[in-house]
């Protein structure tokens, strides 16, 4: 897991230990393009690490959150979804199948700068994010208006 050094270096900055338990966390999230909950790693998981629980899963969220390792997307109407690529991006949310898609807009820095020059407050971070229906569920839809 020579990958996850930095972030054992941030997670120590930060005070935390460094378990393995954590470390199979915020791999799998790493690892991961599929915006999961916690139930979710926690059934991918559960397998290969048996001693793993899912207030260990929830637990650790929490603490990757808090030290801005892991996104919490707080999706709409359902369990909170987590992104394991913390830099700033937007996402698409599926509102029928709630399929979450990373997306990359262009201009958005520009966006952000010009509310930075207004200088009436001081802005950390952002999300710009989408809702509508994947293709996949836009072509269902399509199919049942035809039937």
């Amino acid at each position: 897991m020579k990958h996850l050094e930095p972030y054992i270096s941030r997670l120590k900055s930060h005070g935390y230990k460094v378990t393995h338990q954590r470390l199979v966390v915020l791999d799998y999230l790493q690892r991961s393009r599929e915006h999961p909950s916690a139930e979710i790693i926690y059934n991918d998981l559960k397998e290969r690490y048996p001693t793993i629980s899912l207030a260990t899963i929830y637990n650790t969220l929490e603490m990757l959150t808090k030290v801005g390792l892991v996104l919490d997307l707080g999706a709409p109407e359902e369990r909170r979804r987590f992104d394991g690529i913390p830099t700033e991006h937007s996402h698409f949310f599926c509102t029928n199948c709630g399929m979450i898609e990373d997306l990359i807009v262009s201009g958005v820095d520009r966006l952000m700068e010009k509310v930075k020059q207004d200088g009436s407050r001081h802005v950390e971070r952002f999300r710009l994010d989408f809702f509508g229906l994947c293709s996949k569920c836009q072509s269902e839809k399509g199919e049942q208006q035809v039937n």
